[in-house]
């Protein structure tokens, strides 16, 4: 007797890596009633290193984030729904106090909150220190769990079947037939979430990607007791029991998943620009970012097969971005609803 040919697995969609795009990708398919098959090697990403911070006053100017009265609403919505799903709490809404520089940083923020062009910024808190210490407080920010998540929801994927650890290699895939097959594997498309590895893919050439190596440390700081995070240059997230993830750096030339002596020396100087207390690192981290030349995500469909898409570039604000965005791919694909044009991939 001959031996049985092997069992192909079908599904919907084949979603190509686990990060926050991935794992929102994933997500919105599941609640639209569609079956799903995640692929993910398993290795550490910008994501799952990632301190997850929001803020919705963003840059020198204190100008309002992007989108920010749509994102942080529809984040909630979809952060709640994933907690009682998954039985952990990964949202946290945290206030931000935010160092001013100097009596010219003072005058900007002055100006912001005059302007009155968002509910964003409340009070100002003076000090007798040439303005070392001088700060306004942010209402609206925090930080996710990106670690918890990821990882709790890998294992929903796994506990249903619907998880598959591989390396994903584009010349595994075949495109005869009606269904794409990928190690015996089929489904009716492919959903690309794959963070920085996107610069090689056929599917989505040329697309203007402006890669940045971030590295953070976690540290302890018994003495600060903050619960809010803190921001000067860079941030400090309280995550419990006196423990701070402390970020970033922006490296463009060195993007090895490596940490390095050079970013943890920029890290440890960012603290001191926020406190003057005893610290110990106790974590050392680096992501490649999927940060994109323009700031927007990207999504949409493959203009070399009609059956690929793509959700990527989220930048440093995935967090925020990835719910929203994701819902809108899920959206175009399945009902035809058509994309921002600041994201869709066609006018990248």
């Amino acid at each position: 007797m001959g031996t049985d040919p092997p069992q192909i697995s079908a599904v919907d969609f084949l979603v190509v890596g686990q990060g926050m795009a991935g794992t929102m990708m994933a997500w919105h398919l599941v609640k639209a009633g569609k079956s799903v098959s995640v692929v993910d090697d398993g290795l550490p990403s910008a994501s799952k290193v990632a301190a997850g911070l929001f803020n919705p006053v963003t840059g020198r100017r204190f100008v309002k984030s992007w989108l920010i009265d749509d994102l942080l609403p529809y984040a909630e919505t979809v952060y709640r729904d994933l907690e009682l799903k998954l039985g952990r709490q990964f949202l946290y809404k945290v206030p931000i106090v935010r160092f001013l520089s100097g009596p010219e940083e003072k005058m900007v923020y002055e100006r912001a909150q005059r302007a009155d062009n968002h509910n964003y910024i409340e009070g100002f808190a003076a000090s007798s220190t040439e303005n070392k210490f001088a700060s306004c407080e942010i209402k609206g920010g925090g930080y996710v769990d990106t670690d918890s998540l990821i990882v709790l929801f890998h294992k929903y994927l796994a506990e249903q079947g619907m998880f598959i650890e591989d390396d994903f290699r584009y010349k595994d895939v075949e495109l005869s037939g009606e269904n794409i097959k990928w190690k015996g594997h089929s489904a009716k498309a492919i959903i690309f979430c794959e963070g920085y590895k996107a610069t090689d893919n056929p599917y989505f050439p040329g697309l203007p990607f402006n890669l940045a190596k971030g590295e953070i440390l976690t540290v302890s700081i018994p003495e600060l007791k903050s619960e809010k995070i803190l921001m000067s240059g860079g941030y400090l997230v309280p995550i419990g029991d006196d423990i701070y993830k402390l970020g970033s750096t922006y490296e463009w030339d060195d993007l090895s998943p490596d940490p390095t002596e050079k970013g943890k020396e920029t890290l440890v100087n960012l603290l001191k620009r926020i406190t003057d207390l005893p610290f110990e690192i106790i974590g050392h981290e680096a992501g490649v970012r999927p940060a994109v030349k323009n700031r927007r995500p990207i999504l949409g469909q493959s203009s070399v097969n009609e059956n690929m898409f793509i959700l990527n570039g989220m930048g440093t604000k995935g967090v925020i971005l990835a719910p929203f965005f994701a819902k809108q791919l899920t959206d175009y694909i399945l009902d035809g609803k058509a994309l921002d044009k600041e994201v869709d991939v066609h006018f990248q």
